[in-house]
């Protein structure tokens, strides 16, 4: 592999002048000498070393994600939606998948502070992550979903409370009359911003529903595995309420391998607004987070000039599909 020194000696230059033309400086290289090493190094092969120009300049240029599962639907969008606007400011974006583990959480936030990354966006597994090692180190870094407004750290998120909120009342209107919640772990990150949402609708709208919460894992296996169970009672729910669109695709497989027709025997909603949803049968409703413009955002607040921490609330949108039948309908 061509090394710096190779290239100075066959551009009849030294190594500084070789680190001027491919870090544009910090002393300029008249043309004719530039496009000396630059044929040199084409003739060679040389490719410099990223990391240690990074480093020169005290930055790796390189941005940390956590997730909680990458097979999730919603955080392979997510990661896709970040990876093109770090590029875009030319950053590289290296993903932590916690597998659903609390472990391996604590175990990426570790590497990504010993790695040095410039910077971290993170979706934990828990409502109350700790952070700490990143604040400490002095490393940026900011999640995606509610937090303690006492961390030292950024967020961007939409109004899980508001849009729990939106999403129950839609089925209420429906007229159904047993709901049921199927939220996350209570210690995952939203789960209690889901259940004060889900039940300020009901105590707004009629506190005379039946309700009942059900928990599962963030994974559609799981979900499907408790739904089956509590589908298969006479008192089963008339609706479900999903706190992600991985829960509601369980729920659906659960009503399809039961006999259940969605809507007419039960109705589900999703929160999230994954590609997918669209495409399930039938389409679910579903709160979209606009994953694009969060992405976007906070790449440009993290590696931008902002002082931080920030938070602010984006937008959702209730995304009403056929999986929760016609609109107004009867008492059910």
């Amino acid at each position: 592999m061509a090394t710096a020194k190779d290239v100075a000696d066959r551009a009849g230059t030294s190594t500084a002048v070789v680190s001027y033309v491919f870090n544009n400086g910090p002393r300029g290289v008249a043309p004719s000498t530039r496009e000396k090493v630059l044929l040199a190094a084409t003739e060679l092969n040389y490719r410099p070393n990223a990391l240690a120009r990074a480093l020169s300049f005290g930055k790796t240029l390189s941005v940390g994600l956590i997730v909680p599962d990458i097979a999730n639907r919603f955080f392979g969008e997510l990661a896709r939606a970040l990876e093109e606007a770090a590029a875009a400011r030319g950053n590289l974006l290296l993903i932590g998948d916690s597998g659903l583990n609390v472990e391996r959480e604590r175990s990426h936030v570790a590497a990504f502070v010993e790695r040095r990354v410039d910077s971290v966006v993170m979706v934990s597994l828990s409502d109350t992550p700790d952070l700490r090692p990143f604040t400490d180190a002095g490393i940026p870094i900011a999640v995606l979903h509610p937090v303690d407004p006492g961390q030292q750290a950024s967020s961007i998120s939409i109004d899980y409370r508001a849009a729990a909120q939106a999403a129950t009342a839609h089925l209420i209107e429906h007229g159904y009359r047993s709901i049921a919640l199927l939220n996350g772990p209570d210690d995952s990150a939203g789960s209690r911003q889901h259940r004060e949402g889900f039940f300020r609708a009901i105590q707004a709208h009629d506190r005379s529903i039946d309700t009942v919460e059900l928990q599962t894992e963030i994974s559609r296996a799981h979900a499907a595995q408790v739904a089956l169970d509590v589908l298969a009672r006479p008192s089963r729910p008339r609706a479900f309420y999903c706190s992600t669109d991985e829960q509601a695709h369980g729920v659906m497989f659960a009503c399809h391998r039961l006999g259940l027709t969605i809507p007419d025997d039960v109705a589900v909603t999703g929160f999230d607004g994954t590609e997918h949803s669209a495409y399930t049968y039938p389409p679910l409703t579903t709160v979209r987070q606009p994953v694009m413009e969060m992405a976007e955002r906070v790449i440009s607040l993290l590696t931008g000039h902002v002082e931080l921490p920030v938070h602010e609330i984006a937008p959702f949108e209730l995304v009403l599909r056929e999986s929760c039948g016609p609109h107004g309908g009867p008492d059910r």
